[in-house]
């Protein structure tokens, strides 16, 4: 019997699992699929600048149990490892999981998907952490810290930290509740390649919510004090710091790509997974790359969800016929919508400035999350 390993149980990989067994596993006798992945629930990573603000948001908006999605699967033809990959064998066509339990297995596979995703270099649960009750534990964590706090200061000026700085604006400093303080690397907030109107635009926002924005400004040493809190270094572009004291610390600086467990040979020199433009690693034309921890496109969840659709419209075909894996397009456009608190947002489609009012409906209002747990499912 084939089998088909997915490594992942995220947005990439969940709706690729429930689309290979029905058109694929459950069609024919040829084939079964191993899951490997270390969370038991679908954690949405979109709403959780949004969560981490106590009461605001709950926690099971983002962490929905993936298991009752895969209680129809026959033992025979599905099988869920709560653990991760630790090692690729590509030439065997074996992965080795060192599973939660602290055990270890050695899987064969003629078909191998990998959408291990990324995760945070701060140890923050905007992404799933060692495993669902990690991410559960941090979430409380931080809300606590929060919740308690004076002083709050958010560092890291993407998408992430500009929308947590948002979210925790709208709640606290707008009302003059609480001390929120923003720190980003560049002139403006957010990424280079958005446009200047929209990132003018998150500068504005924040400061009519009076978050105390530190522009052009990286942090450098962070030290706990004695009974809590945090002193933390302050560094300007001409090489002067400061140090402010915070009660609660927000630090949201990029992602790491889960490709540990793979052969240097098989990653490029940042560490992604190298991925062609039929989403096959280049080398190995039975592994599949998708989502953030591959090489095509920056780690994006509406780029996953693109690279995932095509998968999901192609792979069976492949499988179950040979039939040839077609190009992938990436977009041309680069797409943001930013959410601000629960009232404002800013974002563009290419080269235009999205309104406000626009992205807010579409987005601001829930962050999508009442489809969270048809994701979760595998029927969204």
């Amino acid at each position: 019997m084939k089998t088909i390993v997915v490594l992942g149980a995220g947005l990439a990989a969940t709706p690729i699992i429930h689309n290979l067994m029905k058109e694929v596993v459950n069609k024919s006798s040829d084939y079964k699929l191993v899951l490997v992945a270390p969370n038991t629930h679908y954690h949405y990573p979109i709403a959780m600048p949004r969560v981490i603000v106590p009461g605001v948001m709950s926690a099971d908006k983002v962490l929905v149990d993936l298991r009752p999605g895969f209680k129809d699967f026959s033992a025979e033809k599905f099988e869920f490892l709560e653990g991760k990959a630790s090692g690729l064998d590509p030439s065997g066509n074996t992965v080795t999981v060192a599973l939660n339990d602290g055990g270890s297995r050695t899987v064969e596979y003629s078909t191998l998907v990998v959408a291990t995703g990324a995760s945070t270099k701060d140890g923050m649960p905007w992404k799933t952490l060692a495993n669902t009750e990690e991410t559960a534990e941090k979430i409380r964590q931080v809300q606590g810290e929060i919740e308690k706090a004076k002083v709050i200061l958010v560092a890291g000026g993407g998408v992430t930290g500009t929308e947590a700085a948002g979210e925790l604006g709208c709640e606290y400093s707008a009302k003059g509740a609480k001390e929120v303080h923003f720190v980003y690397n560049e002139a403006l907030p957010l990424y280079s390649d958005v446009i200047d109107g929209a990132r003018k635009a998150a500068e504005s926002e924040l400061r009519k919510m009076k978050v105390k924005l530190h522009a052009s400004t990286s942090v450098g040493k962070v030290g706990r004090k004695d009974g809590g809190g945090y002193e933390i270094e302050l560094k300007a572009k001409d090489g002067s710091s400061t140090t402010l004291a915070a009660d609660a610390y927000v630090p949201a600086f990029g992602l790491t790509p889960n490709a540990a467990f793979a052969p240097a040979g098989l990653l490029d020199e940042r560490g992604y997974l190298k991925q062609s433009r039929t989403l096959q690693h280049p080398a190995h034309a039975n592994i599949f790359v998708l989502g953030d921890v591959g090489n095509l496109e920056p780690s994006k969840a509406m780029i996953a969800d693109a690279q995932t659709k095509h998968l999901v419209k192609n792979l069976p075909a492949h499988l179950l016929s040979g039939a040839a894996v077609p190009a992938y397009e990436p977009s041309a456009k680069s797409m943001y919508g930013i959410t601000l608190g629960r009232n404002k947002a800013t974002g563009q489609m290419g080269t235009f400035k999205l309104p406000s009012i626009m992205i807010w409906f579409v987005k601001g209002r829930t962050l999508f999350t009442e489809k969270v747990p048809a994701l979760a499912l595998g029927q969204a």
